[in-house]
């Protein structure tokens, strides 16, 4: 339905997409969108941005005025990462490696972080 969408991301085949609402939940979908998944684990947070590994089973969501969250099992369930502890950022922007095992996150008004998972 009509959210205020404001990121969507796919696996290489297009069947696993995962979309993030400012101010609401992640999305995710596994038959190319026709149906969609509402993920109320993590709570209704200002989403900004979200990436995906080339198979749609590693997903990071970034959270404008707090944390990164990461999935492994294609947006189930969801961990929250906090890149600097106890600082939570105005992350902006997430970018994943193909595999998923790297991500890079800009902040709006800071700097770029990037690590490991």
């Amino acid at each position: 339905g009509s959210r205020t969408w404001s990121s969507i991301t796919s696996s290489s085949d297009g069947t696993k997409l995962a979309a993030v609402v400012q101010n609401g939940y992640i999305y995710t979908s596994t038959d190319s969108g026709a149906t969609w998944t509402e993920r109320t684990g993590t709570g209704t947070r200002a989403w900004y941005s979200v990436t995906s590994s080339s198979d749609g089973t590693k997903l990071a969501a970034a959270v404008y005025g707090g944390y990164i969250y990461t999935s492994t099992d294609s947006g189930v369930t969801w961990s929250e990462t906090q890149p600097t502890a106890g600082t939570p950022r105005n992350w902006y922007a997430i970018t994943s490696s193909s595999d998923g095992t790297k991500l890079a996150a800009v902040a709006y008004g800071g700097y770029i972080y990037t690590g490991t998972r």
